[in-house]
């Protein structure tokens, strides 16, 4: 048996923030950035990187791109300030899933658009950070197709030189992933736990669809098996 390279995302797929927090964090940004109010764009942030997002909310606040660094820090600082595990749940399978993975000798990663501080916070509010060390995150690259080029990297480090693309499974909630799995020559799982339905992620082409990560043993069992 072949080991796998498991790579989760996390909003949508692992946790959901709710949005009345999203938006008092935002604005909480904007206050301490000497903003009294906050333009945002109608695009959603569904599959975008964190790189992606901030750098767009700092050009439509009038921010100077120099500083999006220190946005960056205060975004992070925030973040680990304000969130509690009330704010957020570990979605259905989510931890089922990884223990799954873990259990049956693969290695377990992120594959997230989240900065990987913010990742760890979010995981360890929903009791999940324990899972994770290791993966690509939102601050490696602002295109989200870039992402699994990090990860490739890691597997043959843990793994050796004749880990695959093939060899990795990126599991996610929104086209994005789907696109970035198939992008690089990876497996891609969609999970209808975030924005978008069943049928909505099917229209993507990922590899399987899934309506939760509930009884990984019967969908992620066939992929890891051979």
């Amino acid at each position: 048996m072949r080991t796998r390279f498991v790579l989760f995302d996390i909003d949508g797929t692992l946790v959901r923030i709710k949005r009345q927090f999203m938006n008092e964090l935002i604005s909480q940004l904007m206050r301490r950035s000497g903003r009294e109010e906050v333009v945002l764009s109608d695009q959603s942030f569904a599959g975008r990187t964190d790189r992606d997002i901030f750098s767009k909310l700092l050009s439509d606040n009038g921010f100077p791109s120099n500083q999006f660094d220190e946005f960056r820090e205060l975004y992070v600082q925030t973040l680990e300030e304000l969130l509690t595990p009330d704010d957020l749940e570990a979605l259905p399978g989510a931890k089922e899933a990884v223990e799954f993975t873990l259990g049956s000798g693969h290695l377990a990663g992120l594959l997230t658009g989240n900065f990987r501080e913010a990742a760890f916070t979010k995981l360890n509010r929903a009791g999940l950070d324990g899972y994770f060390s290791m993966g690509a995150f939102g601050c490696d690259y602002k295109e989200r197709n870039r992402l699994p080029e990090v990860a490739y990297e890691l597997g043959k480090m843990l793994i050796g030189s004749s880990f695959q693309p093939e060899d990795m499974i990126i599991i996610g909630d929104t086209p994005n992933d789907i696109a970035c799995a198939r992008h690089f020559g990876c497996i891609s799982v969609s999970v209808a736990t975030g924005p978008f339905t069943s049928a909505q992620l099917k229209e993507h082409g990922p590899d399987i669809s899934l309506d939760t990560l509930h009884e990984p043993e019967e969908w992620m069992g066939g992929l890891t098996s051979h």
